[in-house]
């Protein structure tokens, strides 16, 4: 059960594929077994899975009417679903009675951000005593990070016996360092500036702001002719209060803002390191695996699922949330440092080759599902 309509793109298209084919493997290959729901398909037909893939449905997951939870109930009976997994919905939700009563036996909620804030401890008992006696609570959940799962008993009140962690993973063979100059000729971009890169949504927690910042200070104060900083994934006018910072300056030409990319692998390519600045919580992004797994070292905040992502002076460097200054140091390091760079590409390399795949993490929801569900 998505909550999103068809084709929105981002990480979202290959947390279809996962849930897809670990759905297929549970259900012996048979491709019958494994239904879809999603708010809306106006979009079309979604793109992330097989062609001849027709096993979905629009039901809208914000709508808990009676009327929609007796439709939820139905659709699970006609489609002889066994095991829901739903996307981001609490432990405890008035979906859930409705699809058991559809002839659901088991029920796992998969989570991409964070589902609660800390609790004291006085509310975080309450919270677990009332999760307890709960007649309307799914089976299980599963994180991204340890980060994540942290809020959910610390926070949520869940216990750890309920809880999987299981990180993302990526193509390696996708996303694969390359001897190219891509964006040099694409953006026509001298071939002695290296290139610091961003990729991610364009929202504020996103500490794009922070990287501005980092840049202006780089290329305005300390006057570096070596590096140009690219930013993918902004939308309408989402770069414009970003660019007044550095507006008038004559280093605007190495700030760039390059929209939505489709192209995004060859960018990473053709880049010198990725760069996470976010200042709101974030978890084990799909950015990072993937700048990872194209060999390059990464600048990350210290912040929660950031820290699980980048393995600190062995796959790139942290820093702390929101300090310009720190991240221009930690930038200026690796560039003045290429050896070092290289290596800690090389490690995160290494690392989603046998840690971080798309296969390993397959093989880990899977085993997830299959402790809630078990099957023959």
């Amino acid at each position: 059960m998505l909550k999103y309509p068809t084709n929105i793109g981002y990480a979202i298209s290959s947390l279809e594929r996962l849930f897809y084919y670990s759905a297929l493997d549970l259900a012996g290959g048979d491709a019958r077994g494994v239904h879809f729901t999603y708010p809306s398909v106006a979009a079309g037909a979604p793109q992330a899975l097989p062609q001849d893939f027709q096993q979905y449905s629009v039901f809208d997951s914000a709508n808990t009417s009676p009327e929609n939870l007796d439709a939820l109930s139905k659709l699970c009976r006609e489609k002889k679903i066994d095991l829901a997994i739903t996307f981001d919905m609490q432990p405890v939700h008035p979906f859930y009675p409705a699809l058991r009563r559809g002839g659901v036996r088991k029920i796992v909620s998969y989570w991409g951000g964070p589902i609660s804030g800390l609790s004291p401890w006085w509310k975080l008992m309450i919270k677990r005593a009332l999760l307890a006696v709960s007649r309307s609570r799914c089976d299980g959940l599963i994180f991204e990070s340890q980060s994540m799962a942290h809020f959910a008993t610390h926070g949520r009140g869940t216990p750890a016996s309920m809880i999987d962690v299981v990180q993302l993973g990526v193509d390696v063979e996708k996303f694969k360092p390359a001897d190219s100059d891509y964006a040099y000729r694409t953006f026509d971009l001298p071939r002695e500036r290296k290139i610091v890169l961003f990729t991610g949504h364009c929202s504020p927690r996103k500490g794009i702001g922070t990287l501005v910042d980092a840049a202006i200070e780089l290329l305005q104060v300390r006057r570096r002719t070596d590096l140009v900083f690219l930013f993918c994934g902004n939308k309408n006018d989402e770069s414009k209060p970003f660019e007044a910072k550095y507006a008038g300056m004559d280093i605007a030409p190495w700030i760039r803002f390059l929209g939505y990319r489709t192209d995004v692998r060859e960018i990473l390519q053709t880049a010198f390191c990725g760069v996470l600045p976010s200042t709101g919580w974030d978890s084990f992004t799909m950015s990072s695996v993937e700048m990872a797994a194209t060999g390059l070292p990464i600048i990350a905040s210290r912040l929660q699922g950031l820290k699980e992502a980048v393995v600190h002076e062995q796959t790139g460097l942290l820093f702390e949330p929101g300090n310009a200054k720190a991240l221009a140091d930690s930038i200026e390091r690796l560039a003045d440092q290429p050896e070092l760079a290289r290596q800690f590409g090389r490690n995160g390399r290494t690392r989603c080759e046998k840690e971080l795949s798309t296969t390993v993490q397959r093989q880990r929801f899977v085993a997830a599902l299959r402790r809630h569900f078990p099957t023959g």
